[in-house]
Formats: C-alpha cells, sequence, structure tokens
C-alpha cells in the first residue's frame, strides 16, 4: 500500500543552534513520503544560514522555505506552513525538538489503521534526561490544560491510549479532521493554541490518541524561556480564550469548585510567587478585550458540537487524582 504524504511544518524564529539539529533529524527519518515546510518568522540571529545550511543536504528536495518578512508567532506561523502543505497529515514540530529515526513513521502507522483518530501525540523526552516534558496533553476541572506525565520517568506512559489532546510541539493531524474543524487559532499567538485544538476535536467527536513508541527529545523553551513575560503573558491570557472559546456552559457549572481554586492558586503562583502582578492583570484585561471576538467563534463552535457533557467530562481529569495533584503542587512549590 502506497504510504500517504505527510507535511511537516516547522516554524522557527531566532533558532540558532537548535533548529538545525531539528532539521537534521527529519532528514534521518525513515518514514520517506515527506514534505518539510519551514516557516521563518523574521528571525534576525543567523538561523536562517543553519537552515539553508540543511536544506542542502536534502537530496529528495522535500525541503520547503517560507521566509516571513515578520514575527507573526507560533499559530499564525503553522497557519502559513498549512498553506503550502499538500500532505494528507499534517505533522507539528517545535524547532527545538530532536525526534527520533521513526518518530514519524510511528505516528502514521497508527493513524493510517485508526480513521476515528484526529490527531496523534508523541512522547516527549526533556533534552539530554530521562524525564517526561509531555506524555499527551490533559485537561483538568480546573478547565485549564496541562501535560501528561510532566516531570515524571520517561520509562513510564508506554501505553498506547486515547487522551485528551497532544502536545502541537510534535503531533500528527489528519487533514480530514482540519477541514472540519480548522486549525489553530491565529489570536493565540503562542501557548495553548494547542489546547483549544485538543478541545475542538473532543467537541467535534475526534480522538486523540497517544503513540508512546513516537519519541522526541524537547530543548523545553529554549526560544522563549520558561519563565519569560511573553510565555507568562500568552500562558494567563491564552488559558482564558480557551475557555471562552470552548468550554460548554454545564461543564463550567459543574466545573466551579476547582475553576475558583485554580483561578487562586494561578494568581498566587503567576503575581505573588513570581512577583509579575501587573503581567497578570494586562493578560487578563487583554482576554476581557478580545471577549467579543472569542464569543462568535465559541458560537459556530457550539453550534456544530457533536458530543454530550457525559462524554466530555469523561475526558476532563479531576483536580483531585493523586497523580495529578501530586506534579501540580511539586511544580507549585518548585518552578
Amino acid at each position: 500500500m502506497q504510504k500517504k504524504l505527510v507535511s511537516v511544518i516547522v516554524v522557527n524564529y531566532n533558532g540558532r543552534g537548535i533548529v538545525g539539529a531539528c532539521l537534521e533529524a527529519l532528514l534521518r527519518q525513515s518514514y520517506e513520503a515527506r514534505e518539510v515546510i519551514v516557516v521563518d518568522n523574521n528571525s534576525c540571529d543567523g538561523s536562517l544560514n543553519d537552515i539553508q545550511r540543511i536544506m542542502k543536504k536534502d537530496s529528495t528536495d522535500s525541503f520547503k522555505l517560507i521566509s516571513l518578512n515578520k514575527n507573526i508567532g507560533f499559530a499564525s506561523g503553522n497557519l502559513e506552513g498549512l498553506k503550502h502543505a499538500l500532505g494528507e497529515y499534517i505533522g507539528l514540530l517545535n524547532n527545538d525538538t530532536d525526534p527520533d529515526n521513526r518518530w514519524l513513521e510511528e505516528l502514521a502507522r497508527v493513524m493510517d489503521n485508526d480513521p476515528k483518530v484526529g490527531v496523534c501525540g508523541s512522547k516527549l523526552i526533556v533534552y539530554g534526561t530521562d524525564i517526561i516534558d509531555s506524555a499527551g496533553d490533559g485537561f483538568s476541572k480546573a478547565l485549564r490544560g496541562f501535560k501528561r506525565g510532566e516531570g515524571e520517568k520517561a520509562s513510564l506512559y508506554n501505553e498506547r491510549e486515547y487522551i485528551f489532546g497532544a502536545c502541537a510541539g510534535a503531533a500528527l493531524y489528519r487533514r480530514r479532521m482540519i477541514e472540519e474543524i480548522g486549525f489553530l487559532d491565529k489570536d493565540f499567538f503562542l501557548m495553548h493554541e494547542d489546547t483549544d485544538l485538543n478541545l475542538r476535536a473532543q467537541l467535534h467527536g475526534w480522538k486523540v490518541l497517544y503513540v508512546p513508541t513516537a519519541i522526541v527529545h524537547h530543548k523545553v523553551r529554549s526560544s522563549i524561556g520558561p519563565m519569560s513575560d511573553i510565555a507568562i503573558y500568552y500562558t494567563l491570557r491564552n488559558s482564558e480564550l480557551v475557555r471562552i472559546k470552548n468550554v460548554p456552559l454545564a461543564i463550567f457549572i459543574r466545573c466551579f469548585p476547582e475553576f475558583v481554586i485554580g483561578m487562586l492558586t494561578e494568581f498566587i503562583y503567576f503575581a505573588i510567587k513570581h512577583r509579575r502582578l501587573r503581567l497578570y492583570f494586562k493578560a487578563k484585561m487583554d482576554a476581557i478585550r478580545m471577549l467579543p471576538r472569542m464569543l462568535k467563534k465559541r458560537a459556530v463552535i457550539m453550534k456544530s458540537r457533536k458530543v454530550g457533557h457525559g462524554y466530555l467530562l469523561n475526558m476532563i481529569t479531576p483536580v483531585w487524582q493523586k497523580d495529578f495533584l501530586m506534579t501540580k503542587i511539586k511544580k507549585f512549590l518548585y518552578a
């Protein structure tokens, strides 16, 4: 059987020293029916030279470079890449990742065998360690996304299973699903754009499958920094946009106590512990300013949803679940 073409999109912004290794790893992929689309967000650090150097090594002429004249962010960068993608499957890969040689093969094989699956998620391991960065994504009853398995041993989470969502830093999407529900939302710019897409996939009845054999080593937030102002701002703002757009009212009411606890914890963590009070309020006020636009999108999503409240609640993680709670406590105390 002829293999389906996979278009892998890599968005780069000032990725000198990291993007080259990512593209080298894509050259080594065992899955040959692929094209690689590199979208450069007007880098000014010389990383374009790294990209062009790697492209010269590609004997199959499967690399495309889209060089933009401004930084349009992760979400819009991938949307730009999608315009040039020919594949039936769309892969997303962060520029600070190093996928194993069979990464794409493992994801495409699984998607071929299960037409209900719209998204396949990878096992991301913190680069140079045996610690998990993400074993797929979850969504808690505090109504916020989280990384499954974050901080745990890489020897865990070895079962293939349906989960809530996938980290867009290393995932595979079915084009038919994208045509039905849309892709990343450019209003998010970066952060939580994958949570938004995961929720839309669930609301429309698409399955997300975690593939533990699709292994990617991740130099976590090498581009923007783990606690930079830009990372914190978009995390705080976009978590609100996700809820406004996608959470049904009945689910919000059922999860309201956990939501309040989550909001209080978030405020203590960012505004007090990390002293970003002004940034916290700016992010929340900007989310409020975007309310009319998000409500218009919400109306479309809710009108076309295909699953009931019970199904969605079953996919959401209770905040009192032991593994989830212990991970969050550790992160709150030590991160």
